[in-house]
């Protein structure tokens, strides 16, 4: 996995032992991504979220790969930030991203979702996050600005997207596919009409990116949009 971080910081750490350790890199000033894994059929593979460290605490977008990988996140906050997780963002309502929130509820946790998510995650039966957001919603903790956006479809039909407007740092989720990326990958829930368009939204809406992390794999920087694109075979 290649990493593209500013300072190189990597926390590796596991509870339970068994399989990679989740991972915490730091990307910018108060900005980490976390990476957790599950073993899929080609071995495991990793699944990107951020922590933002505000003044108020840190923020969580999306939850790690399940619930005791977020158990082990929270441990890694709580030992290295000494601060407490006060709110949690579910960019989609697949597992990698909302397969955690249970145990951020057991821990009051608030987490925030569109409303797109909702909905599916109740049809689903599964555990719901308490906040709704708006299409275009920004959230502040003391000083740090938060903006959610759902752009439009693409992996799925509820994909939001988080820009980080002071360091430039979009977290893409799994709308957006990484560099090393050799397919598109799940498929199941997403809408293939729509993705390439909400790509190109994402171009425009977005025109100076230092750094744009995927949902899965490493991160870098527009590139990603463009590799999304190819694809996703879309002519240029």
């Amino acid at each position: 996995m290649k990493y593209i971080i500013f300072p190189f910081i990597i926390f590796s750490f596991s509870v339970y032992g068994e399989g990679p350790k989740v991972q915490v890199s730091e990307i910018g000033k108060n900005i980490y991504v976390h990476t957790s894994y599950k073993l899929l059929k080609d071995g495991y593979f990793p699944s990107n979220g951020l922590v933002i460290e505000t003044e108020e605490g840190a923020v969580l977008v999306d939850t790690a790969w399940g619930e005791e990988q977020t158990f082990e996140l929270l441990s890694w906050v709580s030992k290295n930030l000494k601060k407490p997780v006060i709110a949690a963002i579910i960019t989609h309502f697949h597992e990698d991203r909302a397969g955690g929130i249970e145990v951020l509820k057991k821990e009051n946790i608030p987490t925030y979702a569109g409303i797109r998510t909702i909905a599916i995650l109740k049809k689903e039966k599964k555990s719901l996050p308490e906040k709704t957001l708006k299409d275009k919603e920004p959230l502040v903790f003391g000083k740090t600005k938060i903006e959610t956006l759902f752009i439009g479809a693409g992996h799925s039909e509820d994909n939001l997207v988080v820009w980080l407007s002071e360091s430039k740092i979009l977290f893409g989720g799994c709308l957006v596919k990484s560099i090393e990326a050799n397919d598109i990958g799940n498929t199941k829930d997403a809408d293939l009409k729509e993705w390439p368009k909400t790509i190109r939204k994402l171009e425009k809406t977005f025109p100076q990116i230092s750094i744009l992390v995927p949902g899965h794999q490493s991160w870098g920087g527009r590139e990603s949009l463009k590799r999304t694109l190819e694809l996703l075979e879309v002519p240029k």
